[in-house]
Formats: C-alpha cells, sequence, structure tokens
C-alpha cells in the first residue's frame, strides 16, 4: 500500500532516479562489497533454512491534522515482501511531500528489486554475519536514497530546504530489522508492555542524553521539532539500524511526530488496548486521539503485527 501520489505538484514524473547496485559501488564507504563472499557462502549452503510460520500483517493511514494546509507524510507498506515505512517530509511550500514521496518510492523500488534472494527465507539463528548483512544492505540502500532526495533538491532552489525523516521495519524469517533517520519513531508493543526502540536524533534529545534538561522539560520543549538528521539535507546520512529477534505477535508502531509528540507511550498503549488491539480500530483511535490534542501536525501511523502463517 502507498498512500498519497507519489508526485504531488506534478503535471509529469520527474526525472527516474539512478537505480542503486545490489551490492553497491565498491569504491564507497557503504557498498556491500566486503560481504559479497558471505552471500554466496549463504546462497551456496545445501537447502534452504525452514521458513519460519511467522508473516507481517499491516495497517496503516495518514490524516492531514487540524492545523496544516498540506499533508506531507507518506506511507508503504507489503505484507507480501514484509516491510513498512513512514516517511515525514520537511520543507512546507520548499516541497517537503516531494521528499518523502520520494524516500518512499525509491526504498520501495530498491527492496523490490534488490534484496538478496539468498536472505529470503534464511533464518538469523544467531548468526551475527546475516545481522551484519542485513545492516549494512539497509544502511546502503538509505545512504543511496539520501543521494537521490538531495541530487533532485539540487535541480532547483525551490527544493534546496527540503527533506524527510524514515522510519522503517522490515521482517524476514526470526529477524526484525529497524532503522531511522530524524524524529519518527518505531515502538514495539511484546507481551503487552510498549518500547520505543528507535531514538530521536533532535535538538532535544541530545540535550536530554546529555544531562542538560529534563525529561518534563523535553517534553515541554519549544525546539522539539528541530532534527539533527535527515534525509536529503546533506549529500550523506547515516541510518541507525538494528536487528531484532522476532516474536510472534509482536506489533512494531511506526509514526510521525504529528502522534508522538502529542501521545505518550502509556497514551498509546491504552489507546490500543481500548481498540482490543485490533490494527485499523487501533491505528484510527490513535489519529483520534492525536486530533483531539490539537492535531498541529500530520498525523501517520502504521502498525506492523507479526501473525501466524496459519495453513497457506
Amino acid at each position: 500500500m502507498l498512500c498519497r501520489n507519489p508526485w504531488p505538484g506534478f503535471r509529469d514524473s520527474p526525472p527516474a532516479p539512478p537505480s542503486p547496485s545490489p551490492l553497491g559501488d565498491p569504491r564507497s564507504r557503504c557498498s556491500l562489497a566486503p560481504f559479497a563472499a558471505d552471500l554466496f557462502r549463504i546462497g551456496a549452503r545445501a537447502g534452504r533454512a525452514e521458513d519460519f510460520a511467522i508473516r507481517l500483517t499491516c495497517y496503516g493511514q495518514t490524516d492531514l491534522g487540524r492545523r496544516r494546509e498540506l499533508n506531507e507524510d507518506t506511507l508503504y507498506h507489503s505484507e507480501r515482501l514484509g516491510f513498512a515505512i513512514v516517511a515525514d517530509g520537511m520543507g512546507g511550500r520548499d516541497f517537503g511531500e516531494v521528499a518523502s514521496s520520494l524516500c518512499v518510492s525509491t526504498l520501495n523500488k530498491t527492496f523490490k528489486k534488490y534484496f538478496p534472494q539468498t536472505l529470503r527465507g534464511r533464518p538469523m539463528a544467531g548468526d551475527e554475519t546475516i545481522a551484519n548483512i542485513v545492516r549494512q544492505t539497509i544502511d546502503t540502500w538509505v545512504r543511496d536514497m539520501n543521494g537521490v532526495v538531495w541530487d533532485f533538491g539540487s535541480l532547483d532552489t525551490r527544493y534546496r530546504e527540503m527533506g524527510t525523516t524514515l522510519a522503517l521495519v522490515f521482517h524476514e524469517a526470526d529477524y526484525v530489522a529497524v532503522a531511522h533517520v530524524g524524529d519518527s519513531r518505531v515502538y514495539r508493543i511484546r507481551e503487552g508492555v510498549i518500547e520505543q526502540i528507535t531514538e530521536d536524533h533532535s535538538f532535544v534529545n541530545a540535550q536530554l542524553r546529555a544531562g542538560l534538561i529534563t525529561p518534563a522539560e523535553a517534553a515541554n520543549s519549544q525546539h522539539k521539532n528541530i532534527i539533527t538528521r535527515a534525509i536529503g539535507t546533506r549529500a550523506v546520512v547515516k541510518a541507525d539500524v538494528a536487528v531484532h529477534e522476532a516474536h510472534e505477535g509482536d506489533i512494531y508502531l511506526l509514526c510521525s511526530d504529528g502522534l508522538s509528540d502529542l501521545a505518550g507511550e502509556g497514551d498509546i498503549l491504552a489507546t490500543m488496548k481500548a481498540a482490543e488491539m485490533d490494527l485499523a480500530n487501533s491505528v484510527q483511535a490513535l489519529i483520534d486521539l492525536a486530533n483531539s490534542r490539537g492535531g498541529k501536525d500530520n498525523i501517520t501511523v502504521v502498525l506492523a503485527r507479526l501473525d501466524p502463517t496459519g495453513d497457506e
């Protein structure tokens, strides 16, 4: 599911971004070439690992909110390929919505075309080599995608200040990879407990980590929307990428700050429990919650749950 026209405001689509190499440019610091031998070794193992009996079930929605005239958020999810993305564009009149759409469409195309088939259905099973390959793969693609957004922003002075955040969840076999840039968040709900598993790349969070302000001061800071890392605002960006064990029943929540700025972890969990943890009802309830508290920004929420595959 791709939410929103990927090229709002354009009569014709802009030039297609260059296709990244599946292993990256060997001259690049983010190339996968050092892992090529490991990829071939994994693919050459006799037989394939037995598929794990869990799959990703997703539901997502984006909302304008109460104060914005333009929705600069974009979301995408694919249950078949097992990934979900949220991007929160920045720039307003400088086409933040273009940055978020370009970010999502580029990653979507890359996942579909270049994900190493040797890793499909392959469990991590404690093998750090696979975890490293997954981290390096996603990091490479985020860097390549950042270059696409950066280059596009250089085409015209109107696009110069555009950028976007990124939150991404990818499930394969027995692991879930999580990547993010900026202050769009990923939470995980496991056995009734909610936990934020990404750390905001923001000025306020940097102050909080340094002990310069308290959590209460951070929550009420006037600088909450100043982010220290974003897609497309610089020529190079580094994503935080982590690989987690997959547990049946886990729910991953991806959201823009239109939700997280107005609802704490307790609010989010209570709202989802009131909706009986149903994905569609929970997404709508969370959006309604943010709007009831002012809806000061665009609100985007994706829920991705690890469900049993059944008899399919």
